[in-house]
């Protein structure tokens, strides 16, 4: 680790000490070190893939992630194809 991630590291845990997973990414969004859009980018890509894990097709999932995440396909696909190339 870096200088910069050990000292994030250390101001994360005082700051977030005690907190669930949930707890501790809402700080770290308000606190603005975490890129929202790659949140949702990862949590619909995971979403997807879970889907897809219980055997439904890919387009199947990714309109069943649209819906569950109220908002369009195109969203949904721009998350899956556009965003691979961010290492996400």
């Amino acid at each position: 680790m870096t200088i910069y991630e050990k000292e994030l590291s250390q101001a994360v845990g005082r700051r977030c000490a005690g907190m669930n997973p949930e707890g501790v990414l809402e700080q770290l969004i308000a606190m603005g070190v975490v890129d929202y859009t790659r949140c949702k980018v990862l949590a619909v890509r995971e979403y997807v893939a879970s889907l897809m894990r219980l055997g439904n097709k890919k387009i199947d999932s990714m309109w069943i992630a649209s819906e569950k995440f109220c908002c369009s396909y195109e969203y949904i696909r721009k998350c899956i194809y556009y965003y691979k190339d961010v290492n996400l």
